[in-house]
């Protein structure tokens, strides 16, 4: 029961601190702080399904997190070339 409750606290702190991330990609000065923001509130995401998966015992959600997570960082890596090349224009 504690347990549980303790990884209810765990989600609700990680979207918390997610939809904080989220004034990062709205309202960010430069394209990179918007991709930084939106990495930051994925892998948040990404934690949360995490502890759901091991609060619900349904373990292909650890699939989906992974995927989500290789994603993220696949979106990354082509921002970040995007703005390399831009920046040399």
């Amino acid at each position: 029961m504690v347990k549980e409750n303790v990884l209810v606290a765990g989600i609700w702190i990680l979207l918390a601190t997610a939809i904080i991330a989220s004034y990062r990609v709205i309202f960010g000065p430069s394209l990179g702080d918007r991709v930084v923001g939106l990495n930051t509130i994925t892998t948040k995401v990404v934690g949360a399904i995490a502890i759901l998966s091991v609060l619900w015992r349904e373990w292909y959600l650890l699939d989906l997190a992974i995927v989500l997570l290789m994603v993220n960082s696949v979106g990354g890596l082509i921002m970040a070339k995007y703005m390399e090349r831009r920046g040399k224009r």
